[in-house]
């Protein structure tokens, strides 16, 4: 087996040059790193990631928080920070862990990791306060609900994003519009409902709550989706329009609809969130707000590594943007001849 000096020798460089090469730590010339990265192509040289973690007191491993690990949005995020820990010899234990099973809290953090990156920082947040937790390690939180201005994260603005896609309904002459999202004790802690009712107000469309319907946390599934639809249209309600809060919603809406006869977008248009592929597979292709889901992860380990080394080069907050994809699910609602709207 290859050790660093046989790497050295071959590079014709000193072993303490390869180590800075290793750790990414000091400078070093760049016709000299490349003289050293093929050394250790060609040798097939593995570091020793124990020995170097002791003696550099880090582990180059980061833990990772997940309340689902089911659910292909954050799958894509977990990419997105699998694709930059590996590009700086990182790499990341994920975890799915939610208040129901906080027991397991403890055992992460026994975990010899140098920080710890959270995708649900609320659902943390009633198991340990943040900044407490802070305290112990460096955390990066993925937030879209409510900002943690006093801790590093990565912000998506849905307030505004969700405001963007009712809007574009009521231009196109929809009225009664179905909001389906996951339920808050604050109205704060659900900014796609909040920008739901700005569009509502801005428009004089007064607030009806018998079309918002409202899941527990972690079930707003496809399955909620289908049944609450088919609940709405088994009640007789009227509506012309569906909000729903993510994608998976959203499709098992699109399946309900089509089961009792509603056509999409002619009887009844339909939006999501998220832009996971389902969205542009489905039929009707869906409308829905695009998250860029791989570059959050980007950003959130980047932001992680600048903790981790100090060197301030990552703002400790980024906001993201994101963008209303509209594709076949939505258009203008359907007139009877007697002059009401179908639904």
């Amino acid at each position: 087996m290859a050790t660093r000096r046989d790497v050295a020798r071959l590079a014709g460089v000193s072993p303490s040059t390869v180590s800075r090469v290793l750790n990414d730590n000091g400078y070093v010339a760049e016709d000299v790193r490349k003289r050293v990265h093929a050394a250790i192509k060609e040798l097939n040289y593995v570091p020793n990631r124990l020995a170097r973690s002791l003696r550099m007191q880090q582990s180059r491993q980061v833990a990772c928080i997940t309340p689902s690990i089911s659910n292909s949005f954050y799958l894509e995020i977990v990419a997105g920070i699998e694709e930059t820990a590996l590009a700086h010899d990182y790499t990341f234990s994920l975890y799915s862990l939610t208040y129901e099973k906080r027991e397991y809290l403890e055992v992460v953090l026994s975990g010899f990791y140098d920080g710890m990156i959270l995708l649900a920082p609320y659902e943390m947040e009633k198991i340990i306060p943040l900044k407490e937790l802070a305290e112990r390690l460096p955390v990066s939180l993925y937030c879209d609900r409510e900002r943690h201005l006093e801790l590093p994260h990565v912000y998506v603005d849905l307030r505004s994003a969700m405001r963007e896609c009712v809007n574009h309904l009521i231009s196109l002459g929809h009225r009664r519009i179905v909001f389906m999202g996951y339920q808050f004790s604050r109205p704060a802690q659900n900014p796609r409902y909040l920008g739901y009712r700005d569009a509502l107000k801005a428009h004089g469309i007064e607030l009806d709550e018998s079309l918002t319907r409202f899941f527990p946390d972690y079930q707003d599934t496809l399955t909620c989706g289908y049944q609450t639809v088919c609940d709405l249209l088994e009640s007789g309600l009227n509506f012309t329009a569906i909000c729903a809060t993510n994608d998976l919603i959203a499709v098992g809406a699109m399946r309900a609809l089509v089961e009792h006869g509603r056509k999409v977008p002619d009887d009844v248009s339909l939006t999501g969130v998220d832009d996971l592929e389902i969205a542009s597979l489905v039929t009707p292709t869906l409308s829905t707000i695009q998250i860029p889901k791989r570059q959050i992860g980007n950003l959130l380990m980047e932001q992680m590594l600048s903790q981790i080394h100090g060197d301030g080069g990552v703002p400790r907050t980024t906001e993201v943007g994101t963008t209303l994809v509209l594709r076949e699910s939505v258009g203008a609602p359907k007139v009877h001849h007697q002059g009401r709207t179908i639904g």
